[in-house]
């Protein structure tokens, strides 16, 4: 224990560092540094924060009832990019969460994508990864929800995916209703319905979004989902400035749905830039996310 606690508590090894040098589980690492403090080998102060992204995150908890908010500070390069530094930081979150055979349910998009660049590969292992929504028609390559479910797999020793073989978005109600039908349609959105942790991107309804862009939504679709309030989107579904669904597409969708995502025990929101601050706001307000994950400036924006 006092070894453990010396690397972790003085030398600033990760847990997950440790774990991965002495062969070991970050559970276990975790319940050894927990004796310590309990056995008054460790004493820790809490001190009151004086870090802006600390209070935001502090805040933006509070305020919308989020288990936890994670705020990224501002890079001191002006030409540095806000979603790489907000992707490390959730990657490094998410990779305390895991255990292993933990059930990951998991989206799509650039910031996902760039989420997965920055985990660290080997800490556990047999995870059941599934897809929370279909695939989308014109999307950036390494940005698909199948890809990102075969790359946890391949960081993650001895770890199963479970695919959804279909589009997010399709052209008509009848086309969905059929797919739906499908048993392995069924089966995947099944088994993303029982996964513990799941990890969404948030998009706005700016012409680059990649749900609008990459789905093709266009003309009327759009015209009618601006018209009936929609601000942003998650998980291949669109939502007001109050988080309620705008159902104009959700006939031909497939992906899991609202209640599905509620039910999971952590909702894992990753979404930065503050042109995204409605978004996110709104996304939040819907009751489904229980962490943030986002930089400071889209912070400050969100409660602003």
């Amino acid at each position: 224990m006092i070894e453990l606690a010396t690397r972790h508590y003085l030398q600033g090894s990760s847990q997950i560092e440790i774990a991965r040098d002495l062969g070991l589980d970050p559970s276990t690492i975790s319940r050894y540094l927990k004796r310590a403090r309990d056995e008054g080998i460790v004493k820790i102060d809490i001190v009151t924060p004086i870090r802006p992204n600390v209070e935001l995150g502090l805040r933006l908890a509070s305020e919308f009832g989020l288990d936890r908010a994670v705020v990224t500070e501002l890079p001191p390069d002006a030409g540095a990019d806000p979603m790489e530094i907000v992707a490390r930081a959730a990657a490094e979150f998410i990779s305390d969460q895991l255990r292993r055979g933990s059930r990951v349910g998991i989206g799509w998009g650039q910031t996902i994508a760039a989420v997965a660049r920055h985990l660290d590969p080997g800490v556990v292992g047999e995870l059941q990864v599934a897809q929370l929504a279909g695939g989308l028609a014109d999307a950036a390559p390494g940005t698909q929800g199948h890809e990102l479910a075969r790359r946890l797999t391949e960081i993650y020793p001895d770890s199963r995916v479970t695919y959804l073989h279909a589009p997010s978005i399709v052209d008509s109600a009848a086309l969905c209703d059929a797919l739906l039908a499908d048993r392995s349609v069924q089966a995947a959105l099944a088994t993303a319905a029982r996964s513990e942790i799941a990890l969404v991107g948030i998009g706005d309804m700016t012409p680059n979004a990649t749900l609008l862009a990459a789905s093709h939504i266009l003309g009327d679709d759009l015209g009618e989902l601006l018209a009936q309030g929609a601000v942003g989107s998650m998980n291949s579904r669109f939502f007001d400035v109050d988080g309620r669904p705008v159902e104009h597409l959700d006939r031909r969708t497939i992906a899991n749905e609202w209640a599905d995502l509620a039910a999971i025990p952590q909702v894992i929101a990753i979404a930065a830039g503050s042109a995204k601050a409605i978004a996110i706001r709104a996304a939040i307000r819907g009751g489904t996310i229980n962490v943030l994950i986002t930089d400071e400036g889209t912070a400050e924006a969100i409660l602003a």
